[in-house]
């Protein structure tokens, strides 16, 4: 089986930007709406980043594993697969790209460099109509 090019930059930046916001949005809607908390209590700050951390684990982790990409990836037509056989990711693989996504996020921040995370731990985001052909 031949397995697809990458994707371009344009739709992962956007697939990207999609996940990013999608977080955080989470943690503020749960913590502010289901748990009642606000701006003003302590722990409102450290509940918003641990419900985050946990909505893009979920996200990323088990919407690769189960739906082949997270939701900014559903959203933009793509998927992500072994950049060796495509085939669906395994979950030890789901989660070492989720912790080397904030490593080079990190990495980027500091360099001030958009450096994407391409084939990390041996995945790869192709476009879905790609992955049919």
């Amino acid at each position: 089986m031949r397995v697809p090019e990458e994707a371009g930059e344009g739709r992962l930046i956007w697939a990207a930007v999609t996940d990013v916001l999608l977080a955080p949005g989470i943690g503020v809607a749960v913590v502010a709406g289901l748990l009642q908390y606000s701006l003003s209590d302590l722990v409102f700050a450290p509940a918003v980043l641990g419900i985050a951390l946990a909505a893009s684990f979920v996200n990323h982790v088990f919407g690769t594993v189960l739906f082949r990409g997270s939701f900014g990836k559903q959203l933009f037509g793509l998927r992500v697969v072994r950049a060796t056989t495509g085939r669906r990711s395994g979950f030890w693989r789901a989660v070492g790209r989720w912790l080397l996504g904030f490593v080079l996020l990190a990495a980027a921040m500091l360099a001030e460099d958009g450096v994407g995370i391409g084939e990390a731990n041996g995945l790869r985001v192709i476009r879905r109509r790609d992955e049919r052909q």
